[in-house]
Formats: structure tokens, sequence, C-alpha cells
């Protein structure tokens, strides 16, 4: 078993946490910021775990990739189906096209579409998929961490090009791909380069990059009226994007190697390919559903956004444990593993 890095499980602990309480009906205001940054800072922290030695050639590539994305990825695209298929017998959802579309869509994989309404957020996976496939054929081609870095701004400025121009989603969303390169790439080149990084790890420089962040994020907004979005193919003004980007993702980096690493964030974030698989199309569509039928639907603070999407997004934390739990144990080919992993492991994490 590879060792854990802790900092980035913590990392990816409180990303899914933004991308769960970012996917309830919070402000408007609280989410525009959130988005400024949090689905670049994955693709970066995925990055940092990309390691060339460990695919000698395309076909142990796609081999590992296979196992530990694309099957994992059917896997939970059929839960999501079946769920979706029950609420559909049960009145719950409105969806005029054959009910076997949303099947063939997890192939097809084009998000915002009726071929994939079922799947919600994992729309990610085959990205990250295609992502990292695009970072695998540059590093084998780049010679140096020059040719590297120009041919990730080449790609991604081919990608905004693509988004401004025509911005139609493509079948396991390579048009996101092609941006979230960059970031991916950013995320290597910084394990490249962390000792001479380190010195920044401060809280000034946190303060500079979050007040950034926040400035340009704002200005973005301000400039183009519409919210970072990569599930929309949103991303305003390009050169606002990614300052707001980067310098979210320098803060948020700052931030968790310096506070505590606490043992709650290190599990969702060693479990959030099953946090990010079950929290929206399952587990709050059943949130909505309890609330509806009963006298919770009269609750005066559920009437209050934020309120609303922070219990939301912390009860779905606590709920989803479980069936980590169940995953991990009982059914680990669903993530791609051959073996159980025992309980006292899971409480470890």
């Amino acid at each position: 078993m590879h060792k854990r890095i802790d900092w980035l499980d913590v990392g990816k602990g409180l990303g899914i946490l933004l991308v769960m309480i970012g996917h309830t009906n919070i402000p408007a205001q609280i989410k525009t910021y959130i988005y400024t940054f949090h689905m670049p800072l994955f693709f970066f922290l995925s990055g940092y775990l990309f390691k060339l030695n460990k695919f000698p050639n395309l076909r142990v590539f796609l081999s590992k990739r296979t196992k530990s994305l694309i099957f994992p990825y059917l896997c939970f695209s059929f839960v999501a189906y079946i769920w979706f298929v029950l609420l559909y017998n049960f009145g719950q959802v409105d969806y005029q096209h054959n009910l076997l579309m949303p099947l063939l869509g997890s192939f097809i994989a084009t998000r915002k579409s009726f071929w994939t309404v079922q799947s919600g957020p994992l729309w990610f996976v085959n990205c990250i998929l295609c992502t990292e496939m695009l970072f695998y054929f540059i590093s084998k081609i780049g010679r140096t961490k020059k040719v590297i870095g120009i041919s990730l701004i080449f790609i991604s400025a081919l990608g905004c090009v693509y988004n401004k121009m025509v911005g139609k989603p493509l079948p396991w969303s390579i048009d996101v791909a092609m941006i979230s390169v960059g970031f991916y790439g950013l995320g290597f080149l910084y394990k490249e380069y962390r000792e001479k990084l380190e010195r920044f790890i401060n809280f000034k420089a946190f303060l500079l990059l979050l007040i950034i962040n926040i400035v340009t994020g704002y200005l973005n907004f301000v400039h183009s009226g519409e919210r970072v979005d990569f599930y929309n193919s949103s991303l305003g003004n390009i050169f606002l994007f990614y300052i707001s980007a980067l310098s979210g993702i320098g803060a948020f980096v700052i931030l968790i190697k310096r506070m505590k690493k606490y043992k709650s964030l290190q599990f969702i974030g060693e479990n959030s390919f099953i946090y990010l698989a079950l929290h929206q199309k399952i587990v709050f569509v059943l949130f909505n559903l309890v609330i509806q039928n009963t006298l919770l639907n009269s609750e005066k603070l559920l009437g209050i956004p934020i309120i609303k999407g922070s219990l939301y997004t912390l009860l779905a934390a606590l709920i989803i444990v479980p069936a980590v739990y169940s995953i991990n144990h009982y059914f680990p080919f669903m993530l791609g593993k051959s073996k159980k992993r025992n309980t006292r492991q899971l409480l470890e994490m």
C-alpha cells in the first residue's frame, strides 16, 4: 500500500467539502468565490501525484487508469442510474427521453446533456482521465521541464480558444481537459520545485494570495457577468480567471500545509471519490425528499440558504461514512481495488 501524503489528503478532504457545499443553494456570492479555484485545485492536487516512471508505456498507463478510474466511474454511474430510474418510477424526476439513454450516456459521457442527467459530478472523473492522458503525452514528448511548461501553455490556450469560440461540451469533457491540464501540470511542476517554493509557505504570502484571489474573482464576475464553472463551460475573462484560480490554489496550499492535520478531513480526502459520486444526485436528493414529506419543510432555519447548505454538507459527510466503510470493505472492486480493507485501516485513515 502506497504511503499517503497527509497534507494532500487534508486538501482533498477540504476541497470535496467545498464542492459539496457549492452544490447546495448557498448565497451566490459565496458560491461565486468557491468556484474561482475549487475545481482547478483538484486538478493541481492530482498533478502533484503524477509519476512518469509508473507508466513506462501507453499500455501500462491505460491498464492502470482503466482499473483506477474508468471501471470505478462506470460502477458509480450504474449506481446513479439505478437511483435515477427509481426516482423516475416514483414520479420524482421529469425525464422526456428513453430511459436507456442515461445508461448509454455513461459511455458517451457528454456533460450537461440528457445523456448524463443521472451522473452529476462524475463528469470530473472522465475529465481527469483525459487530463492525465494529455499530460502523459506531454511529459513523454517533453524532454525538459521548459518544454513541458511551453506545451502546457499551448494546449491550455487551445482549450480557452475552444471555450470562447465554441463552448460546446465534448465527450469525456475533453474541452475542459485541455484547460485543466495546465493546472494538473502545475501541480506536477510544483512537486519538482517544492524545496525552492517552501520558503513562501507563510502567513504574509497566504494573505496576499487570498486578497488577489478575492479581488480578481470579483472583478471577473463583474466584468463577465458569469460565475466560473467548468461544468457549464464558463470561465469569464480568461486573464482574470487564471489569476484568480492560481492565487486561490496558492492560498489554499499554504493553508492546508500550515493547518492541523485533522483525521476527519484526511478520511474524507482519501475517500473523495465516493463522496464525489454519492453526495449530489443521491444523498442531497434524498434530503430534499425527506424535507418535502415531513414537518421540516416548514422549518424556518432550513429557509436560510447558508444554514441549509451547511447542514446538507455536514450531514452528507457523516451519512456517507457507512457507505465508505461498506464499499472499501465489501465492494473494493468498485474502486478498482482487489483487497478488502479492515475496520482498523479505515478508522486510521
